[in-house]
């Protein structure tokens, strides 16, 4: 039994040694985990170049990718033209805001577009409802207190020449020099828009959008639009007439003649019209006009015809559509867009022609607000403002009366001297009798509180120390008639016809131009370094704006300081 038990004991004993003593390569080898392969890291899609228009809906080879619009505020008083960079606008908002001439605001899809553009003016909240939807920069010099509160209200950064100086802004010594005001001088490029916004830390680059639906359209049988012609007061009016080699509209200025572009020469046109009915009334200074943008009706014209069309917008941050009146999207032709606010107030009209000149009938004007100045009650003021006008004039015309009679009496020419008492004698009758027309004051020229701002015109600094004009017979005098109602003043020396200054290619103008700077001066510092204005230096910068009394003082402005000098018209 014990030798069977050791002969087990031993067997098992060779079995492990000659399974320890097997070849290395007899053993099983270790299996290798695969080592894991590398995905190709995809390279990232490239974001196609945006090269179509979004104001035109045309496609130009331009990239408009990440490029916000710019929105220009120019001046349209007397004296204002030739503009500067309007042919290359690709959309021109315009509307009656305050006193009689309306405010224009030029939109270029991107900074890179602006070459040379001006006289920049006063931004006002009726131009800005309609570019802050396309996120667009508002450019300006000065804004009244609508628009300041707008901006302030939504946050949103523009680039005012009363804060940012000639960082912005440049000063055109040679039309200064050629006669015009001084306020018509001041221009912007790309490159000042960008340094602009530079001192707030920002730039022209972000989101766009298209104001319309474009598409091409089948020209109209019949020409019933040849001929368009937009009252926007008694005194201004503007005129499209179309071309149909060019298939666009040309417009005039309110004398008349072709509006072209001091920057290139070219005449400024439009490929589509677009003018829309709004009710109306005053806002509650009793002077700045209130225009309810909820929506309306308007008139759509493009290639010689027109159609009725419907619109709305709602607040200032809504965009505005357009549709037809069965209530279809509205098709816009890709082109420029002249796009004006027709309030249909007193003094106001609208004409459209046909080619044989047929006068169109067009549908009735939207009511007038609750705030506005009925029909009767405007005329009668109106009647009042010609009486002022013609005491203004027959002054006018004394004075130059009395110079010839001082001019003849140092001359030999006794014919001279006749014909000068003669033409003396003239304008005193017509003084007196324009004295005796007036039914409100002497004939001595009105002379009422505030700052020598553009004639006809409230000064905005009054808004702030005065209490607004509550009553039907103030707000009447204030919008029709502001030279009687003791909240304006007129003009300084070269006051003619209604108190506005001569045009610079008058012969009154040379001797009768207001002085750059001088107590005389419609214009003062559109600056943000005034002593008046806390946090600057009221030190004179180098350069043509300090030489000129333009944006004399230097400082970089505090971030969204929005702060309006009381010193500055806007």
């Amino acid at each position: 039994m014990k030798r069977t038990i050791r002969t087990i004991a031993l067997a098992l004993a060779l079995a492990l040694l000659a399974g320890c003593s097997l070849p290395a390569s007899s053993q099983p080898a270790p299996t290798a985990e695969p080592a894991p392969t590398a995905e190709p890291t995809p390279e990232p899609t490239p974001t196609p170049a945006v090269t179509t228009n979004p104001l035109t809906g045309e496609t130009t080879g331009q990239d408009y990718t990440n490029q916000r619009p710019v929105a220009v505020t120019l001046r349209t008083a007397d004296g204002a033209t030739p503009y500067w960079g309007l042919s290359a606008a690709d959309l021109v908002i315009e509307g009656v805001s305050e006193g009689y001439d309306p405010m224009m605001v030029a939109v270029f899809a991107r900074a890179a577009d602006l070459t040379k553009v001006g006289p920049v003016g006063p931004a006002r909240d009726l131009g800005l409802q309609f570019v802050l939807p396309l996120n667009a920069v508002p450019v300006h010099i000065g804004k009244n207190i609508y628009a300041s509160n707008l901006l302030n209200l939504l946050t949103h950064q523009d680039v005012d020449g009363l804060h940012t100086g000639t960082a912005a802004f440049q000063f055109d010594a040679d039309r200064y020099a050629s006669g015009y005001r001084e306020e018509n001088c001041w221009y912007t490029t790309a490159d000042l828009v960008n340094a602009g916004l530079a001192l707030y830390e920002k730039d022209a680059a972000g989101a766009n959008m298209t104001m319309f639906h474009f598409a091409p359209r089948q020209a109209p049988e019949t020409k019933n639009a040849a001929e368009v012609t937009i009252a926007f007061s008694v005194y201004n009016q503007e005129q499209l007439f179309y071309n149909s080699d060019t298939g666009l509209y040309e417009k005039n200025d309110p004398d008349g003649s072709g509006t072209t572009d001091a920057d290139n020469g070219q005449r400024v046109s439009f490929k589509n019209l677009l003018i829309l009915y709004a009710s109306s009334g005053i806002k509650d200074d009793g002077y700045t006009r209130q225009y309810d943008l909820s929506g309306g009706t308007g008139l759509y014209i493009t290639d010689g015809g027109w159609q009725e069309i419907r619109w709305t917008k709602g607040d200032a941050t809504a965009p505005l559509a357009l549709t037809t009146t069965e209530g279809a999207t509205l098709e816009v032709n890709p082109g420029k867009t002249f796009l004006a606010i027709y309030g249909g107030f007193y003094g106001q009209s609208l004409t459209v022609a046909a080619s044989d000149g047929t006068v169109q009938t067009l549908p009735e004007r939207m009511p007038l607000l609750d705030s506005a100045v009925s029909d009767e009650a405007a005329a009668a003021a109106q009647a009042v403002q010609d009486a002022e006008n013609a005491v203004l004039a027959a002054l006018a015309e004394q004075a130059d009366a009395e110079q010839a009679v001082t001019d003849a009496a140092a001359t030999e020419d006794a014919a001279d001297d006749t014909a000068a008492a003669e033409r003396k004698a003239a304008a005193d009758q017509g003084r007196l009798r324009g004295a005796y027309r007036h039914p409100l004051r002497p004939a001595r020229p009105h002379r009422g509180p505030g700052r020598r701002g553009d004639a006809g015109r409230i000064s905005p600094a009054l808004h702030k120390r005065q209490k607004p004009l509550r009553s039907i017979s103030q707000r009447l005098f204030a919008v029709f008639c502001p030279g009687l109602c003791g909240k304006a003043r007129l003009t300084g020396p070269g006051s003619r016809g209604r108190g506005r200054a001569p045009r610079p290619d008058s012969p009154a103008a040379p001797r009768r131009r207001l002085r750059p700077g001088g107590p005389a001066s419609t214009w003062r510092c559109p600056a943000a370094g005034c002593s008046r204005s806390p946090g600057r230096s009221s030190s004179l910068p180098a350069g043509a704006g300090a030489a000129h009394g333009g944006p004399s003082c230097s400082g970089s402005p505090r971030r969204g300081s929005r702060r309006r000098l009381r010193g500055s018209d806007s």
